[in-house]
């Protein structure tokens, strides 16, 4: 399974994930049939798109057995928590007000 979910991007990037994904919710995008390769290749595009206009923030998760609790997580943009792992469970931090950052990074 893989799951997107998108917050004050532009519209664009709505479109093109709901042309490969169910759109469960608003910003939200699922697939449970997503092979690696075409994983890869789709965040690789909303990557781009976004480094092209950096605004709002996109979160890819997706399973992976060798991460703790079997999942994956990458973020773009402006993350208002963090998640961090703590004996093989992950849990989420708030990040202050001053602590934001505008760039890629996994869990």
């Amino acid at each position: 399974m893989v799951v997107i979910c998108l917050c004050a991007v532009a519209d664009r990037f709505h479109g093109y994930l709901r042309s490969v994904m169910l759109n469960v919710h608003p910003g939200v995008f699922l697939s449970m049939d997503l092979d690696a390769g075409t994983r890869q290749r789709v965040f690789q595009t909303v990557e781009a798109w976004w480094n092209a206009e950096p605004r709002g923030s996109i979160v890819l998760i997706w399973k992976n057995p060798a991460e703790p609790s079997a999942i994956e997580i990458v973020n773009i943009g402006e993350l208002k928590r963090d998640v961090i792992e703590y004996d093989g469970i992950l849990g989420v931090r708030w990040r202050s007000k001053g602590d934001s950052k505008s760039q890629s990074q996994t869990a």
